[in-house]
This record gives structure tokens, C-alpha cells and sequence, in this order.
């Protein structure tokens, strides 16, 4: 009773000290403590699902650690928008009076006049990827013209990171096309420029070593890299072609050093990938 006896005389007192707005203020009051509140539960569930998927990867019997960081962060972002809509949908009704409106608008109403169209046709999107697994967080895929991992997929958006550090920020409804360039072992094809007066059987030999060195020193390798052969004779130099195969992502790293390691080569026994002079025939 005498909690109830404070209240009253700290409301009285506002109501005298406010005057005609005591009720203006107090809406705004109230509508400040619900969007804060909603932040808080909003951040506090995020943390609490993430930690829960954590635990996840710890498991004997578990999904892929991108399964899991998927689903994460698109769980955090359903109960992040539940939140934000009940905070709308409290705000709206009980503290601005409008549950009439409300109610004879309906909530499908309600959710068309808030712009929930495409709001429903990314989510619907948005849950289809993840049922097809058509990518996972941490996954390098192109949509359209952009590339870049994936950095979070949220209930409305997917979030990519490319190589230089720019964030596209792309509606799931507006992905159409997708490259995953993460799934399946990738090929690595280096082509080398061999000049025609180079002795093919010293180059061979040169490839060959190159090909056991670079098997040593990766352990991403499927099918180990092999000398392909000759693949083209140009006008100034014939083409020898390596090939291997590597766990996805890694070839770059595989197709670097191989040049690394024929450039080398090619300096320390005197070859060369082109001719330097060039013979024509006059008419």
C-alpha cells in the first residue's frame, strides 16, 4: 500500500508540474523504456543463441561449424525482429490508444501498411537458402557481380565481406543467381610459356621437381600436381601445363607458388618462356 501511496503522489506531483503535458511526456517516457527495453532482450538473446550454437560445435554428433554459424545468426536475427515487431505492436496499441485501428485494420493489414512485403518475400527467401543449403556463413560465393564471404545471414539480409574489405549488404529476395566457389575440391591449372629453343626435356624434368616440391609443402592437395603436358604451340613460346586438385579455397595459394617455384627454376639452369628473336618469313 504505501508503494502504491508513492506512486500516486510521484504522479500527482508530475501532473501538477507538467500540467497539459504530463500525458505527452509520460507516452514518450513509456515509449523510451519499451524501444530500450526491446534493445536489451534483443541483444541479450543474440548472445544467448550464439553461445548455444558454441556449445553445439563441441558436440560428438554435430552439423558443419557453417551449418551452425548459419543457423546462429539466422535464429538471433528471427528473435531480433519478434522483439522489434512486439515493441511496434505495444507502442501502437497500448501506449498511443490505437488498438481500435488496429483492430479494424487487422494484422495483415497492419503488416502491408508497415512495408512487410518484401520484409516476407526476403524471410521466405531467406529460409529456402538455408533449406538448400545454397551457401553457409563463412562460404565464398558471387551474387551477380559481387564476391565475397559470408560474413551473416540474417532473416532479411546476407551480409558479404570481399577481399578488399567492402561489406555488400544484398536482400535475400533479390538473390537470384549464386556461385558457391566454397563446395567440391577446385582445380589448379598454371600454364607455363616455354620458348621453342629451351630443351624440352630439361624443362620436363624442371616441372616434375617443381610439382614434388609443391606436394610437400601443402597438405591441400586431392589429386597431387602432375605435369598435363603440352597444350599449345604459339608464336613465340609452346605451353606447359601443371594441373593438380585442392580442397576448396585453397588453390591460389597452390597456384602462386608454383610460378614461385618455376620462375626459379628457369633462372638457375638459364631457360626461357619466350624467344627472343622472332623469325618471319617475307613474301
Amino acid at each position: 500500500m504505501n508503494e502504491f501511496s508513492i506512486l500516486t503522489k510521484i504522479d500527482n506531483y508530475l501532473k501538477d508540474f507538467l500540467g497539459g503535458f504530463h500525458d505527452p511526456v509520460f507516452k514518450v517516457g513509456k515509449i523510451i523504456l519499451i524501444i530500450v527495453f526491446s534493445i536489451l532482450i534483443a541483444k541479450a538473446g543474440k548472445i544467448i543463441i550464439r553461445k548455444f550454437f558454441e556449445k553445439q560445435k563441441n558436440l560428438k554428433f554435430k552439423m558443419s561449424d557453417k551449418k551452425l554459424d548459419t543457423m546462429s545468426t539466422l535464429i538471433a536475427s528471427v528473435f531480433k525482429y519478434v522483439v522489434y515487431i512486439w515493441a511496434i505492436l505495444m507502442i501502437l496499441s497500448d501506449v498511443l490508444n490505437l488498438k481500435s485501428v488496429l483492430a479494424a485494420a487487422g494484422v495483415g493489414g497492419v503488416a502491408i501498411g508497415l512495408g512487410a512485403q518484401s520484409l516476407i518475400k526476403d524471410t521466405i527467401s531467406g529460409f529456402f537458402i538455408l533449406l538448400e543449403d545454397q551457401f553457409a556463413v563463412g562460404d565464398l560465393i558471387t551474387v551477380d557481380t559481387m564476391t565475397g564471404t559470408v560474413e551473416n545471414m540474417e532473416l532479411r539480409v546476407t551480409r558479404l565481406k570481399s577481399f578488399d574489405g567492402d561489406t555488400y549488404i544484398i536482400p535475400n529476395g533479390e538473390i537470384k543467381r549464386v556461385t558457391n566457389h566454397t563446395r567440391d575440391n577446385k582445380m589448379v591449372i598454371v600454364d607455363i610459356p616455354v620458348a621453342y629453343s629451351s630443351s624440352m626435356e630439361k624443362v620436363y624434368e624442371i616441372a616434375h621437381g617443381v610439382c614434388e616440391e609443391v606436394k610437400a609443402e601443402f597438405a591441400v592437395f586431392t589429386e597431387p600436381p602432375s605435369v598435363m603436358g603440352i597444350t599449345e604451340l604459339g608464336k613465340q613460346s609452346i605451353n606447359l601445363r601443371i594441373i593438380a586438385r585442392t580442397y576448396p579455397n585453397e588453390q591460389w595459394a597452390v597456384e602462386r607458388r608454383i610460378r614461385w617455384k618455376i620462375k626459379e627454376a628457369f633462372e638457375k639452369t638459364g631457360l626461357e618462356f619466350y624467344d627472343r628473336t622472332v623469325v618471319t618469313k617475307e613474301d
